[in-house]
């Protein structure tokens, strides 16, 4: 019987492959969402909305092969949060899947509006992977999120980079080219920065073959006890950039988010609403982890923040 309507999940997720797709038009500086395509290099999909799904093409570096199209470039400080929207048919990360965000650095004397990213150059700054418990369900707090945004690492140096984001959908993940990525990339000249060395360096394509376990994954039977993230740790190591969360949740959320032993998809509601902060000196960190479905440690973050509810799976301190 399980396995029965576990097959029905997928048959609905194959049928939902043609639409629900979306782009990242928008980078978010200082709270403000800037003007689409300003920023972020126009995508191959900005109409279409399709995905990358050969992970052996140069498209899966920024996905703009097809485009000719020069971005401007945005000044942000190291250690400021940046962000990307999310556009498309619904507006919101619809299908079940994780997220990572790498920085490029330009060569020197190199102008990033002309650069295309190619070589050993980029390095992982932020992650929102799964949550698994052993095989009894897998759930994805990326899934319905309308925006996400993140701290530059304090440590980045100064310079012009790329700001790569991707979505790996794992809906039809489960054979071989399956997985969709949905990509994009944003130039910045990063200032006030620090004196770091990021790494590991990975280049796209090059980084993933297509076979990773979380690239290459059947999510609904059976329900995967463990989940590996794809691409290299998050740079720095420890440090506000690394915790695998996000900053923003819509009001409603249609999903496969939480694929539980009855195997079948809802349409689940969440709120974004925001607890009392503790007292000033111990608590957890700005950007880490404070609740949700399961958690176990700490509900207090460290003064100023609050700890915000960001989908029933994932509350951040912000």
């Amino acid at each position: 019987m399980m396995k029965s309507l576990s097959v029905l999940v997928a048959i609905a997720a194959l049928a939902a492959k043609v639409s629900a797709h979306y782009t990242w038009p928008q980078l978010i500086v200082g709270g403000v969402n800037t003007t689409a395509w300003e920023y972020v290099r126009e995508t191959n999909n900005w109409q279409d909305l399709n995905p990358q799904t050969d992970v052996t093409q140069t498209d899966i570096r920024c996905y703009t092969s097809l485009e000719s199209g020069t971005s401007s470039t945005m000044s942000v400080a190291a250690g400021s949060s940046v962000g990307f929207t999310v556009d498309g048919n619904p507006s919101n990360l619809y299908h079940p899947g994780v997220l990572n965000v790498y920085m490029a650095k330009a060569p020197s004397g190199t102008d990033v509006a002309s650069w295309d990213g190619s070589g050993e150059v980029w390095f992982k700054i932020y992650q929102i992977s799964a949550v698994t418990d052993g095989g009894e369900t897998i759930t994805f707090p990326a899934t319905g999120l309308s925006e996400v945004t993140f701290p530059i690492p304090s440590e980045t140096p100064s310079g012009q980079y790329l700001i790569r984001i991707e979505h790996i959908a794992l809906h039809v993940a489960g054979s071989y080219g399956g997985a969709q990525f949905y990509i994009a990339c944003a130039q910045v000249e990063v200032t006030n920065g620090g004196t770091g060395t990021p790494g590991p360096l990975v280049e796209f394509p090059g980084e993933y073959t297509g076979y990773e376990p979380g690239i290459l994954i059947d999510i609904y039977y059976p329900i995967p006890a463990n989940y590996t993230q794809p691409g290299p740790p998050i740079w720095p190591a420890a440090g506000g950039s690394s915790p695998p969360a996000s900053s923003q949740t819509t009001s409603t959320v249609v999903s496969t988010t939480s694929i539980k032993s009855t195997a079948t998809s809802s349409i689940k509601t969440t709120a974004t609403t925001t607890a009392t902060s503790g007292p000033t000196g111990t608590g957890v960190a700005q950007y880490a982890q404070c609740g949700g479905e399961g958690w176990t440690g700490s509900t207090v973050c460290v003064s100023p923040y609050t700890c915000t509810v960001l989908n029933s799976y994932y509350s951040q301190c912000l």
